[in-house]
């Protein structure tokens, strides 16, 4: 065989062999295209869409830690049938709680969904973590359980009592509740109708109706509430039935302070025909004869000083408290006032510590506050 035939044979050879191992190789798929999480701004900051949707979520919460105390000085008085129990000393407390915010546009507004996870820590064992709140929105309507309308409102100028995360004394409650928002150049409003875990006649829900005009100088609004169920029946007794509800109504201003950004008065009144689901409430709730007042008159200011510290002062008059679960009065006043400082050092840790100060005529007054630390995320 001459050089010529064994170099083709050669080169044949080989040829072949690469043919075969080229056919049974194994060819590596492409890469699937990643989506990487895109930042949603049409509500705010915090927003990012669902990889895949055009859903907008936010994950936001806090963690605080707190440390309070009570000198209860009543403890030890007593006139006629009111008593005032003792709470002295140190009390500590640990919250966490998640925030999960969806929406979207829809051709009939925004749809949302808000789920709000906590627990608390008071040194008596772990808390277990619940849903607080959930509810969902869907243009105007909202549907749920969260904080009545008594309390708070869409339009959150119109929400609360004074400016301490305490807020003195307002009918904080939660309910389930179907209710109807509106907005529009300032006015505003709500309807909402509230679950009263079937008392009185089952079909029938609590009201609450709220109006009020928002604008640069701040805002005015006006609330009524119903509680059906109300008959005067006192706590405790059987349900006597002749149920002729209980109404209540509350009138109040924001009045934001010129050249002062952040800074702002509040005046609210308070009226109720009756110690039922709706009126001012007070810490006096806690004898276990007394409830809601008559009447009662809360004012407070809050002074934005710089961009990390302001501080609130608060105070709340009470006219004639109710005998607890009726609509007769026990002829006794109170008052409350409460004073509030804010730090925040750095972005999303805050320092604040609020005192209150709760006092009942013929009983020793009360005195309590807390030192809380708080990261929000």
């Amino acid at each position: 065989m001459n050089i010529r035939g064994l170099l083709l044979g050669t080169a044949a050879a080989l040829v072949a062999v690469s043919s075969a191992r080229a056919a049974d190789a194994v060819m590596a798929p492409e890469p699937e295209p990643v989506e990487y999480v895109r930042v949603c701004d049409a509500y705010g900051a915090g927003f990012f869409y669902i990889p895949g949707t055009e859903t907008c979520l936010q994950i936001s919460g806090y963690v605080w830690y707190q440390i309070g105390a009570t000198d209860d000085d009543g403890a030890v008085t007593k006139t006629g049938n009111y008593w005032a129990f003792a709470a002295d000393g140190w009390n500590k407390s640990v919250r966490a709680r998640v925030n999960f915010d969806a929406r979207s546009e829809t051709e009939w507004g925004t749809l949302r969904s808000y789920i709000r996870l906590q627990a608390d820590w008071n040194g008596a064992g772990d808390g277990p973590v619940a849903v607080d709140q959930a509810y969902i929105e869907l243009g105007g309507l909202r549907m749920g359980y969260t904080e009545s309308a008594w309390a708070e409102t869409v339009n959150s100028i119109s929400s609360y009592g004074s400016h301490t995360w305490g807020g003195l004394y307002y009918g904080y409650q939660q309910r389930a509740l179907i209710q109807y928002n509106f907005s529009s150049n300032g006015l505003f409003g709500t309807l909402s109708l509230e679950d009263d875990a079937l008392a009185g006649d089952g079909y029938m829900p609590d009201i609450v109706a709220l109006l009020g005009y928002e604008g640069g100088w701040g805002a005015v609004w006006a609330r009524v509430g119903y509680d059906e169920s109300f008959d005067g029946t006192p706590r405790g007794a059987p349900f006597i039935g002749n149920n002729n509800g209980g109404f209540a109504a509350s009138i109040g201003t924001q009045i934001n302070v010129p050249n002062a950004p952040g800074s702002s008065f509040r005046l609210i009144g308070y009226y109720a025909d009756g110690d039922h689901q709706y009126g001012a409430g007070s810490n006096f709730t806690r004898y276990a004869t007394m409830g809601n007042s008559e009447w009662s008159v809360l004012a407070s200011y809050y002074h934005q000083f710089n961009e990390k510290f302001g501080a609130s002062v608060g105070v709340q008059y009470f006219n004639d408290f109710y005998n607890a679960g009726t609509d007769v009065g026990t002829g006794l006043d109170g008052w409350s006032a409460d004073l509030g400082l804010v730090w925040t050092p750095i972005t999303n840790f805050e320092v604040r510590t609020e005192v209150n100060y709760d006092k009942v005529e013929t009983l020793d007054g009360t005195v309590s506050g807390y030192l809380r630390f708080t990261r929000f995320f």
